[in-house]
């Protein structure tokens, strides 16, 4: 009963969920914490060998191209085919939905269908602009990166941000740092079959610190393999309308002990869409 549901908080017609804790006044506030002018890029490279969900297909990319010798004008474009969840992304709040509802209790059947979602798209959240804390669990306990099974809760996550001496606000985008990105790159199957992540613990904790968004540099933010019913997904986005933003690059943050910053994130304008790729932006 005391676990966080906003269903009704913002109204019935509500699609946007925690994105409505970002008032003009957070963003200010986050725009305040800009005084250096460093800028991190915090996507990883979109490319067919790519981590991904290892039910997803891979990326598809080709080029396109004429006139390579001359005489006049030549060019090139790309053609990209892939999953809106197949590189750094974020999961719209129609992701994920249970009992036959979407979050806000939209029923799942009236409004999806094979042209996508026209309840809690991701066209619906326009983009997410505030303060953005960077939680380096690796770095905490002092390691390039967590074993496969660690399991992040809710206490460990208040202890990283107490030794980094930082405290979290309502509006806030949480990043976690496994630090797994660097198995990819040595064991791509390993990645691929453990990683760690958060709990449902810690997604009930981001929701009574009104956070709006939880990152992570793994798959799903939670730990995989997911306990049935992929607890955190369902906790977080279904009950909370929260955000889940996966496969992130951390590195260079936690390299800098850049713990607080200027979030800048903005999905594609897709309409129906249930996910989007995304670049984000940490500033500072």
């Amino acid at each position: 009963m005391n676990q966080p549901n906003n269903w009704g908080r913002w109204g019935d017609d509500d699609q946007r969920g925690t994105a409505n804790f970002i008032t003009p006044a957070v963003t200010a506030r986050a725009a305040s914490l800009v005084r250096a002018g460093r800028t991190y890029p915090l996507a990883i490279p979109l490319k067919a060998n790519a981590p991904i969900w290892p039910t997803r297909h891979k990326n598809w990319h080709v080029a396109t191209y004429r006139n390579l010798s001359g005489p006049g004008r030549g060019g090139g474009e790309d053609i990209l085919m892939m999953h809106t969840h197949g590189t750094t992304h974020i999961d719209a709040l129609c992701h994920v939905f249970a009992e036959g509802k979407l979050y806000n209790g939209y029923p799942a059947d009236s409004w999806i269908d094979a042209t996508g979602a026209r309840k809690n798209a991701i066209s619906e959240l326009g983009s997410l602009v505030t303060r953005g804390v960077l939680l380096d669990v690796a770095g905490f306990h002092g390691c390039s990166q967590l074993a496969a099974d660690h399991a992040i809760d809710a206490a460990e996550l208040e202890s990283v941000a107490a030794k980094q001496g930082v405290s979290l606000e309502s509006g806030d985008v949480v990043l976690v740092r496994t630090g797994f990105q660097a198995v990819w790159k040595e064991d791509p199957q390993g990645f691929d079959a453990a990683q760690p992540g958060i709990t449902l613990d810690a997604a009930q904790w981001a929701g009574r610190k009104e956070i709006v968004a939880l990152g992570s540099d793994n798959s799903a933010v939670e730990i995989y393999p997911t306990p049935d019913g992929l607890p955190v997904h369902t906790e977080f986005i279904w009950r909370q309308g929260g955000y889940l933003i996966e496969l992130l690059d951390l590195d260079a943050l936690a390299r800098d002990a850049v713990y607080e910053f200027m979030f800048v994130l903005a999905p594609l304008n897709l309409a129906r869409g249930m996910g989007s790729p995304v670049n984000p932006l940490a500033i500072c």
